[in-house]
């Protein structure tokens, strides 16, 4: 079983109770390849999720289709966008506590040069995880976005 410290970036739009909120969500994921061939992908930031599938990429869309049905159903029960956006931030906040030591050790095997993900780009760790949610008042095709590319936590 080996584990990869990985970084992703999430852009989305959701609908809520009479708003249009945009969300960029910074967060940390460990990938985990099973000595079966399955990929799980367990959310450190946000900690509650998890996903899995037969390939590291098939994971990596279900984590992330995952993270949406949540976002999804925290908009259906917050009455407005001021509500959703602190449902969403809480969500985001939690951490699951165990991964996040699985994911620091796994970082450090990175950094030692003791595993990678080839054609994965490297990240610093350090960077900034967070979730943004901005609610939007215009609309143009201009913003419209493409999820980057994710990362390995170095």
């Amino acid at each position: 079983m080996t584990r990869y410290p990985l970084l992703f970036t999430f852009l989305d739009k959701v609908e809520g109770n009479g708003y249009l909120a945009e969300i960029a969500v910074h967060g940390r994921l460990l990938a985990v390849e099973e000595d079966d061939g399955t990929w799980w992908m367990y959310g450190v930031n946000p900690g509650g999720l998890a996903a899995s599938a037969d390939s590291r990429p098939g994971a990596y869309g279900e984590f992330r289709k995952t993270l949406l049905k949540v976002l999804f159903d925290i908009a259906s029960e917050a009455k407005d966008f001021f509500a959703f956006r602190a449902g969403a931030r809480k969500f985001f906040n939690e951490v699951n506590t165990p991964t996040l030591a699985e994911w620091q050790t796994a970082r450090e095997q990175v950094r030692a040069g003791k595993i990678t993900i080839e054609g994965m780009k490297r990240e610093v760790a350090e960077s900034p995880r967070r979730i943004e949610i901005k609610k939007k008042q215009t609309f143009a095709a201009k913003d419209n976005a493409v999820d980057p590319q994710a990362a390995v936590a170095a």
